[in-house]
């Protein structure tokens, strides 16, 4: 057996019925040609009859057949004595697959077709109950109606069909992606190693974007993302998967900005797979949370206690940037259904501006900045409501609403806390300030925020709201502004690379006048520091706003300053 086989089994071996194999065996299935019916999930509580998926597909010799495929893992990975004959145990699951019929009558023919039983354990049959296993499958089968796929046969089949393919031909990518899978919903898992894998995978890739390497490297990336998706979704929380089907997409779009292959049709068609596992994952994420958020402090958690004066904030502005996301992608991709008439677009723009309203009204933690860096969040709001290709008098009046109350509350929450949005990202500093727990570390003297919300309040020209709140924060804090160096770095490429730190240069010690006029009219002589992205111009503009979304990477002026003009 081949070094990587090796690895591939001692893979298998490794993996437990409950969500792991029944989270992995089905995409052997589809990649081998098989069509679903039903998964050991889907029939979760259920009596399953000795049928753990339920597939119709063609054997070698061109036959179809009716499957019944019967998992067992870890300690039932073997078939002994022992389990052989107890309840629940091989002999009586393979009865029960066999004796219980399944029928389908929304799939033509399928229940007329012939069973096949496959009983599917990543382990052997041990010598003291081989005589009898196979007796008894002699007298219950005819021939062809009854395979075993033992550790051996899935070893071949997943290394023809998936992993030498495709994916993890190295014993440093088998050690990260089985330490993903075993510690994915552990709530303090940081993905570290989902992302070094990610990362390993695009450093042995390197420069080549043609012939069977490319083909691999690709399927490589979507057979990861299926597998992350499907073990989220097993575990009846997606948000492992948001996060780890972000980091691929965006480091995999940054390695084709690097070679300048954004243009090449077969890239793109690639590429467009991972936009389209990821904009499932987020639409089966919002088709479930975005009900229940946009109820009334539908983003407060009552099991946090005290916890919620952080995390209901943080929370609101997360989900907030995501969901503007989420709304971009869709009004562009799929690109087989991308919307081109002008009514239909309106049509959808404004059901989603209804939506994200209706959140925002119904969470005042959407307008509770506890960072400086939720300036990205409010901002993507702000810029999405004020579309350039037109908006209404209600998306000013809840835009306009929206800038005075996050204004409102920051002032608040100086006025009797004593502090300004921490400067930082350290959240566990942040914690500990707010739950009143004394700390050094927070830092609040300075403020890109503060200064954004003071030039949106100079786009509305609302000079009242200026006067309203000007004497509150002249003098009281640093105002800056961060530009990027463009001439130094390749500011777009390391955009979807990492967060962007020495990459930017702060103007600060910003002055608010006392009179609106003269603030406004100095703005509006600023120069746009605008980009020709090249992301935008490949079709994939919305990738930019899940760039500064995930990496926490503060918005370049030019994007809120084009309101001025």
């Amino acid at each position: 057996m081949r070094s990587d086989n090796i690895f591939i089994r001692e893979y298998l071996e490794t993996l437990k019925e409950d969500r792991e194999l029944d989270a992995l065996f089905p995409l052997l299935l589809s990649v081998m040609g098989f069509r679903i019916v039903t998964t050991a999930k889907e029939s979760k509580g259920q009596n399953q009859y000795g049928k753990d998926i339920i597939a119709v597909g063609k054997d070698g010799e061109g036959k179809e057949w009716r499957y019944y495929f019967e998992l067992k893992g870890q300690k039932d990975k073997d078939i002994t004595d022992k389990n052989y004959l107890s309840p629940d145990g091989v002999r009586e699951s393979i009865l029960a697959a066999k004796d219980t019929a399944f029928n389908d009558k929304s799939i033509p023919g399928f229940d007329t077709l012939p069973v096949k039983i496959i009983f599917v354990h990543p382990g052997t049959v041990k010598m003291s109950v081989r005589p009898t296993f196979d007796g008894f499958i002699a007298r219950e089968f005819k021939e062809g109606e009854f395979e075993r796929w033992d550790i051996y046969k899935l070893t071949d089949l997943f290394s023809e069909h998936l992993f030498n393919e495709y994916l993890l031909t190295d014993e440093q990518s088998v050690r990260y992606f089985k330490r993903t899978l075993a510690l994915l919903d552990e709530p303090e898992y940081k993905f570290i190693d989902f992302k070094n894998l990610v990362d390993l995978q695009i450093e042995k890739i390197g420069d080549r974007f043609t012939g069977r390497e490319f083909q691999k490297f690709f399927a490589t990336q979507h057979l990861l993302c299926h597998v992350i998706h499907r073990y989220a979704k097993d575990a009846d929380n997606l948000e492992p998967a948001k996060i780890c089907l972000t980091y691929l997409l965006l480091k995999t779009w940054a390695w084709i900005l690097r070679f300048k292959k954004e243009n090449e049709t077969k890239v793109r068609r690639e590429f467009d797979k991972l936009v389209g596992v990821h904009y499932l994952m987020l639409s089966e994420y919002f088709k479930k949370t975005l009900p229940l958020a946009s109820e009334h402090i539908g983003l407060f958690s009552p099991a946090g206690q005290y916890f919620e004066r952080v995390g209901y904030p943080l929370r609101s502005f997360e989900y907030l940037n995501y969901l503007i996301y989420f709304f971009q992608v869709r009004l562009h991709f799929p690109r087989d259904y991308k919307v081109e008439n002008p009514k239909v677009w309106k049509r959808i723009r404004k059901k989603q501006k209804e939506q994200l309203f209706r959140l925002v009204e119904n969470n005042n933690g959407c307008t509770r900045p506890l960072l400086d860096n939720h300036s990205i969040a409010i901002l993507n709001v702000v810029l999405f409501t004020l579309d350039r290709d037109g908006f209404e008098s209600e998306d000013l009046r809840f835009t306009g609403q929206f800038i005075v109350d996050v204004l409102n509350n920051i002032n608040t929450i100086k006025k009797i806390k004593g502090r300004f949005p921490l400067v930082s990202n350290d959240e566990n500093v942040l914690i500990e300030k707010v739950l009143d727990i004394e700390t050094s570390k927070y830092i609040d003297t300075s403020s890109l925020l503060i200064n954004i919300l003071f030039e949106l309040i100079a786009v509305f020209e609302a000079e009242g709201v200026y006067d309203m709140f000007v004497e509150h924060f002249r003098g009281q804090i640093d105002l800056q502004v961060a530009y990027p160096y463009r001439d130094k770095y390749d500011i777009e490429q390391l955009l979807f690379e990492k967060q962007l730190n020495d990459e930017l240069y702060v103007e600060h010690s910003i002055k608010l006048p006392q009179a609106f006029v003269e603030y406004r009219d100095k703005l509006k002589t600023l120069p746009l520091n605008t980009f020709n992205y090249r992301t935008d111009e490949a079709g994939y503009s919305y990738l930019r706003t899940l760039a500064h979304v995930f990496y926490k990477t503060d918005i370049f002026p030019g994007e809120w300053r084009q309101l001025f003009h």
